[in-house]
């Protein structure tokens, strides 16, 4: 209704500035030829009474010749005066009933003329447009998806734009696809060279595509990292962490020791690195040089122990004793994390040995246990998180 209220004052207005030249016009306006025939007389008959008076003055003309010929011309300056009164008065009607019916007609013909157009070529039955969807359009339209797919396609038709992979790895890392990001990162470096940031992009992204494990590229690429940016910590932890993984543990703890030996009291990372070391670490402050196997109970003869380090021992087992040894492993190792809870590989361990033994339930207690347990392990949580996601577990 609001609508059609201001077309209908926006007609009135257009129909009001068409139509005023034409309320306005006065008599002059039009030039009717008796009108202009009876004004150039008057203009003579003025001329011939200034020439009268100018003879007369000079003595050209005697008094009573020059009063005779004022008394003819005035009579004819006279008549036709009257006779251009006459024909203004007759027009004032005509031009005043012409302005009117344009006046009239114009107003009828703008909007039906302007209707007609909206129906023919305009939309009439198209609904409106809220603020709030346009403002969810223009949301959509910096939709993070669409934004990467535009960078993609114009990465497919410029391959070597080494800007480009640089700013679309780092997206495609904090959108989970990690390999992605390893690629572009990779590109990134080829095409434009090496930087920090670029390098730590690549390591992180290996290592999160690992589900933690650190690759050979990626122990590389941190290496060289440390070459051009010595300053850097969290390289040096990811080394730290890849002796760890290697089973040289008492590098591993040395390394952690120096790192949080320089570390400011208020690192975020510190807690982190002291957890672990805890962990490497046993009562007499030296790192164990093998991490112990659950022992079997005594009175348990329902399989054999297979002599340390022989796979071929578990493989000569009859499936029963092989599934029972199995599981004696797994309960013993979840056991040992129920005293210390600080051990991320343990834990991812776990929560795969669930999974693979179909103890689905287990397993989701497992990987809660491990959040808990590992929620000052920044590290060993992320990994977690990236195993959760690979088996399907949940958020």
């Amino acid at each position: 209704m609001v609508f059609w209220i201001l077309v209908a004052c926006l007609v009135a207005v257009v129909t009001l500035v068409i139509t005023r030249p034409l309320l306005r016009a006065s008599p002059k306006t039009v030039e009717d030829p008796d009108a202009v025939t009876a004004a150039a007389d008057i203009a003579v008959y003025k001329d011939q009474l200034k020439e009268v008076a100018a003879d007369e003055a000079s003595g050209t003309l005697a008094s009573e010749e020059a009063e005779s010929a004022r008394s003819e011309i005035a009579r004819r300056l006279l008549r036709s005066t009257a006779d251009k009164d006459r024909i203004d008065t007759a027009e004032l009607p005509k031009r005043a009933s012409f302005a009117a019916y344009a006046s009239i007609l114009t107003s009828i013909a703008l909007p039906i003329v302007s209707l007609g157009l909206y129906l023919a070529y305009g939309a009439p039955g198209m609904p409106g447009d809220p603020l709030s969807t346009r403002l969810a359009q223009r949301e959509n339209s910096n939709n993070p998806n669409d934004l990467v797919a535009k960078v993609e396609e114009r990465l497919r038709a410029h391959p070597e734009d080494g800007t480009g992979w640089g700013v679309i790895a780092p997206v495609y890392y904090a959108m989970g696809r990690y390999a992605d990001a390893a690629n572009a990162y990779a590109n990134a470096i080829r095409i434009v060279g090496e930087s920090p940031d670029r390098l730590q992009g690549f390591a992180n992204a290996r290592i999160r595509l690992e589900n933690g494990v650190i690759p050979e590229d990626a122990r590389k690429t941190l290496e060289r990292l440390l070459v051009i940016a010595p300053e850097r910590k969290e390289p040096r932890i990811w080394l730290a962490l890849a002796k760890e993984q290697d089973g040289k543990l008492a590098e591993a703890a040395a390394d952690y020791r120096k790192l949080i030996e320089e570390a400011p009291t208020d690192a975020p990372w510190r807690q982190m690195l002291e957890a672990r070391l805890a962990n490497l670490t046993s009562a007499d402050g030296k790192p164990p040089s093998v991490l112990a196997l659950p022992k079997k109970d005594a009175g348990d003869t329902s399989m054999p122990r297979p002599p340390e380090g022989s796979p071929s021992a578990v493989m000569s087992m009859t499936p029963e004793q092989r599934q029972a040894f199995i599981t004696q492993m797994v309960d013993g190792l979840a056991a040992r994390l129920k005293t210390d809870g600080t051990d991320a590989a343990g834990w991812l361990k776990l929560i795969r040995a669930y999974q693979v033994l179909g103890r689905q339930d287990d397993a989701v207690k497992a990987l809660s246990d491990a959040r808990t347990n590992l929620k000052n392990d920044q590290v060993g949580l992320a990994r977690v998180d990236d195993l959760a996601r690979e088996l399907g577990l949940g958020g």
